[in-house]
């Protein structure tokens, strides 16, 4: 086939789900307003002038459209329904297969009533809808995709790469000892919702009553001097690491190393760095959104409370942290969950039979993980 995918460059997400198709022979085009190479995948740099975003959009969607137009793709796959989703929609190319990430949907759509607008024509107009939670398909359909043509697949995960074990010398060079209970944090700095604030204040809390806990934050983008700062107000600076992005490979040896996973945000679709941390059997502690506990049930897979509530999550924490045998019983419960639904590989094959549907013709993908993964569809 000869796909055109609409994305965010520069991100792990739109690489991996990319490269899956070209290396399996297809011909892959990338148009982007972050551009750099991926190995086997044509990338074209959409970015057109200068000028208020209204005008970028605009002059971008004359690109676009001609870039497609010259392709002639078989289908295109546009993901993220802010701006690429717009574009898609306004490219007339069909079939075309939105695939939603998390505050597209979440947010944006109700900052205003143009964004509701364009939302609602971007998934109205849509061949078939992909999101990584039942929760954001939900919401999807409130905006009006149609529940019949929506298809819960995960990001997915490398059982390869992801995996449970010990990094007793990473957590060294970090200066965390083998005796002290290490939380880790791998959420973004950028925005207010993923409560970062909360889990330092939820730290100084654990730190007081545990002289063991120690603490590490990997935002993998934003600026982490304001959360510095605020670890350092909250005392907490000599009992912490806090690093910025880690690669995809460190990022898995980071989860062995640690005791908790934290992962609590006010908004969120499936996180991939929870599905990851399930996948190397790692202690969890999650706010109680309706797309974590599609993943987490409270002490059996982890532990879950609610959003920016700094006592309960302080207590949910020192719990999981001081008793090792809950961690190992969640941890088996969640890698167990994992390892039946969440491979990248399981879930790519679902990508790609949707994609043979509306190609070619063939019935829509079956089987029984998909009844599982697949909350909605024909």
């Amino acid at each position: 086939m000869r796909l055109a995918f609409l994305s965010i460059g520069r991100h792990i997400h739109t690489e991996r789900w990319i490269r899956w198709f070209a290396q399996r022979g297809h011909e892959c085009h990338l148009l982007t307003v972050q551009p750099r190479p991926v190995s086997g995948v044509t990338v074209h740099d959409i970015r057109r002038g200068g000028g208020p975003k209204p005008l970028r959009y605009l002059l971008a969607l004359g690109k676009v459209r001609r870039i497609l137009r010259d392709l002639r793709p078989d289908l295109l796959n546009t993901h993220f329904l802010t701006g690429y989703g717009y574009w898609g929609h306004f490219s007339g190319i069909h079939p075309n297969v939105l695939t939603v990430w998390g505050d597209d949907v979440y947010v944006t759509p109700f900052e205003s009533g143009l964004k509701n607008r364009l939302a609602r024509l971007a998934l109205g107009s849509c061949d078939a809808l992909t999101g990584d939670s039942s929760d954001i398909l939900a919401v999807s359909e409130t905006l009006g995709a149609d529940p019949q043509r929506s298809f819960r697949i995960l990001w997915g995960v490398d059982f390869e790469v992801f995996k449970p074990g010990a990094e007793s010398q990473w957590r060294q060079q970090l200066g965390f000892g083998p005796d002290h209970i290490v939380y880790f944090s791998p959420r973004s700095y950028t925005q207010p919702y993923y409560n970062i604030d909360v889990v330092i204040a939820a730290a100084a809390r654990v730190r007081a009553a545990e002289p063991r806990a120690r603490f590490l934050f990997s935002g993998y983008e934003g600026d982490p001097a304001p959360f510095r700062q605020a670890a350092a107000a909250a005392g907490i600076s000599e009992v912490m690491a806090m690093v910025g992005r880690l690669p995809h490979r460190e990022f898995a040896v980071a989860l062995r190393a640690c005791d908790v996973f934290l992962s609590v945000p006010s908004v969120d679709a499936t996180a991939v760095s929870l599905l990851e941390a399930m996948a190397t059997g790692t202690g969890i502690v999650v706010s109680s959104l309706p797309s974590s506990l599609e993943w987490i049930t409270d002490g059996q897979s982890g532990l879950v409370v609610a959003p920016r509530d700094e006592a309960g999550l302080a207590a949910a924490m020192l719990r999981l942290g001081q008793d090792a045998e809950l961690r190992r019983a969640c941890g088996g419960v969640a890698l167990a969950t994992a390892r039946r639904l969440v491979g990248f590989e399981q879930n790519m094959q679902l990508v790609a039979g949707v994609f043979r549907h509306l190609v070619d013709g063939t019935p829509w993908p079956t089987g029984a993980s998909l009844a599982e993964l697949r909350e909605r569809g024909a």
